[in-house]
């Protein structure tokens, strides 16, 4: 049984260096990934922050124009128009909602 255990302790010994190598790689490694990982991540929220402020800032671009369009829109008329040199139609025509143009089913090929 002593035997046993000693030739079981003197394996163990003779895999030790190898043993603690791959697992200090191993270590290495873990800890590059943990670190790149944690840079990309910071580096997504940074990016994230950007976007969001340059939606803001667009926002408030649109919203700045979307005032000016209402606020010109409201101040054309039909006076505006004839000081323009525009003149009232005298024959109105519209165009129809219904298609012009007849449609084949295909369920009768």
């Amino acid at each position: 049984m002593t035997q046993a255990i000693t030739e079981n302790i003197n394996s163990m010994l003779k895999y030790r260096g190898r043993i603690f190598y791959t697992l200090l790689f191993g270590i290495i490694f873990l800890a590059i990934a943990y670190i790149v990982l944690v840079r990309s991540a910071i580096g997504n929220v940074v990016e994230r922050e950007k976007v969001i402020k340059e939606i803001r800032e667009k926002s408030t671009t649109v919203s700045e124009l979307e005032s000016n369009y209402f606020s010109m829109k409201s101040k054309i008329n039909i006076e505006l128009a004839h000081s323009k040199g525009f003149q009232d139609s005298e024959v109105s025509s519209f165009i129809s909602k219904k298609p012009v143009t007849a449609f084949v089913s295909y369920n009768g090929l």
